[in-house]
This record gives structure tokens, C-alpha cells and sequence, in this order.
């Protein structure tokens, strides 16, 4: 197989370490605090990266509003949701309830393109659901890691973490048109990671007292080796993963590519037994090769 296609694969990698190194971030920082300065360094550096290349503003301009709502729900919204799913249910379960993404996205598309909605791709998304239940509700036996605790309503925390999946999905529909008309991929997602990054600062502004608790530390507080690690959340997860994504499709098949990405929900579980050194329950594996085998389903179809 052709690096090229496995750029997906590379990509979901990328995404599974950051999802693993960031909840002692959330745990330090806040949800708000870590994602805003997640999201900031991920934007400098997409527009570094941009730089380096030849930007034709002329194919971008028509497309720059939708960009921006696109960044704004896709990454501020979704973001901060998908985080804080994480700090309440740990990554394992707001990773697979985050792969509703792609029923989402083919339902979107249905509802508001007029895309068709076949038979297969309804039970695939079945698939997809199925696995999710099977997951959250039997993904648990015999874990005792404070990843597979709740921190608050187990169903506020399903809700936050489909509400990322819907945004996620979103966004992506709103980026859609501008990369189909030959936009660059690059500049378009620092373009959205730039306008997730202004409205995440902006909420800070306001909202960073809210953050502020007994367990939470300041950002000029922070040790060196937390920025250490931010850094690299930023980089492997938002950088890295998104511009080796993004490569990928532009040079080899698509659906692979994309389906490849979508593995995260059972690549975590191997870095989840590596981190806390408890095996993942025989649910989680079934429920997350369900979601894995659901979306590819949808992707390929």
C-alpha cells in the first residue's frame, strides 16, 4: 500500500496520542484554558506552514465566510465539546461517541445537499450506533482507571460528546465547497483553525474565571514540561495529523484514506492499555470495531 493511503492511518495515530496525553493537560489547564492554547499554537503554526507555499487569495476570498463558520463551529464548538466529553468520560468513550461524526455528515449532507441516503449507508449508521451503545454500556467491566470514571451526568456527557460529532460534521460540510473549487487545504484549515482560535480567545476573556478552581493552574504558572506537552498535543494532534490527512487525500484514494483516519475508536484502546496497564474490557473492543466497521461502510459506500 502506497504511503500515500496510509496517511489516514498515520493521521488516526497522530489523533490517539494527543487524545491520551491530553486529559492531565484538561486536568491542569481547564477545558477552555487547555483548548485555547492548543488551538492558538496549531494556528501560528498552520500559517507557518501555509507560508511556505504559494497562497492564491483570489480562490480563497469567495469562500472565506463560509471558512470562518466552518472554524467557529467545527472547531471552537466542537473542539470544547469533544474536550470536555473527554475530561468527564475519558478518551475511550468520547472518542467512540465522537465517530457519530459520520453518520452525522451523511445525514447533513442528505438533509441540507440533497445528497441520496441509501439503504446501506442507514445500516451502516446502525453499525456505527450499535457499536457506540455496546462501548458506553459494556466498555467499563473491570476498569478501575479514573479514565473510566463519570465526572457528573453520564448523559450530559453523551450529549456534549454528540454534540462535538455534530459540529465536527458540520464544519466539515460548511469547508466542503471551498475545497472542491481547489482551495488549498492547508491555508483553508488555518483559516478555520485561526477563526476557532479567535472566538476560544475571546470566550477566555470572558469566561476564564469560571475556570479557575482548586485542582486548575494559571498558563504563566504552568511548569515546562505541561508546556512541553501542550506543544505536542498541538502539533501531533491539530499539525501534524491534520496536514498528513489532508496530503493524503490530495494523492491518493479518498475513501481509503478517510476510512483509515476513522480507526481511532480501536487504536486508542491498545494506548489506553499501554497508559494505565488494564486491558480493555471484551466490550469496548466489540463496540469500537463496530463504530471502525460502520463508518468504513459509510465512507466506502
Amino acid at each position: 500500500m502506497p504511503f500515500a493511503e496510509l496517511s489516514g492511518l498515520v493521521a488516526a495515530l497522530c489523533w490517539t496520542i494527543s487524545s491520551l496525553l491530553a486529559p492531565k493537560l484538561i486536568a491542569h489547564l481547564g477545558t477552555l484554558r487547555f483548548n485555547t492554547l492548543r488551538i492558538s499554537f496549531a494556528a501560528l503554526a498552520l500559517w507557518l506552514i501555509s507560508y511556505t507555499g504559494n497562497i492564491e487569495w483570489q480562490t480563497l476570498t469567495p469562500f472565506l465566510p463560509l471558512l470562518l463558520l466552518s472554524g467557529v463551529i467545527g472547531i471552537f464548538i466542537g473542539d470544547n465539546c469533544l474536550f470536555s466529553a473527554v475530561n468527564r468520560i475519558g478518551p475511550r468513550r468520547a472518542g467512540v461517541l465522537f465517530a457519530m461524526n459520520a453518520p452525522f455528515s451523511i445525514l447533513l449532507a442528505w438533509l441540507f445537499l440533497g445528497e441520496s441516503l441509501s439503504g446501506w449507508e442507514l445500516l451502516f449508521c446502525g453499525v456505527v450506533l450499535i457499536g457506540v451503545i455496546i462501548a458506553i454500556l459494556f466498555g467499563r467491566k473491570g476498569q478501575t482507571h479514573e479514565w473510566e470514571n463519570t465526572k457528573g451526568s453520564l448523559s450530559v456527557a453523551i450529549a456534549i460528546a454528540l454534540t462535538a460529532a455534530l459540529c465536527q460534521a458540520s464544519g466539515a460540510l460548511l469547508a466542503k465547497p471551498a475545497l472542491l473549487a481547489g482551495v488549498d487545504p492547508i491555508l483553508a484549515s488555518a483559516i478555520r483553525v485561526s477563526a476557532g482560535a479567535l472566538a476560544l480567545v475571546t470566550a477566555y476573556r470572558f469566561f476564564s474565571a469560571s475556570q479557575s478552581t482548586g485542582q486548575t493552574i494559571r498558563p504563566l504558572e504552568m511548569p515546562l514540561h505541561l508546556w512541553l506537552r501542550l506543544m505536542v498535543v498541538a502539533t501531533v494532534g491539530m499539525v501534524i495529523g491534520m496536514s498528513v490527512l489532508v496530503w493524503g487525500v490530495g494523492n491518493a484514494d479518498v475513501g481509503l484514506v478517510t476510512t483509515l483516519s476513522a480507526t481511532v475508536p480501536v487504536l486508542i484502546l491498545p494506548g489506553l492499555w499501554l497508559t494505565t496497564k488494564q486491558r480493555p474490557a471484551l466490550g469496548a473492543w466489540l463496540g469500537a470495531i463496530l463504530v471502525v466497521c460502520g463508518a468504513a461502510g459509510i465512507i466506502l459506500h
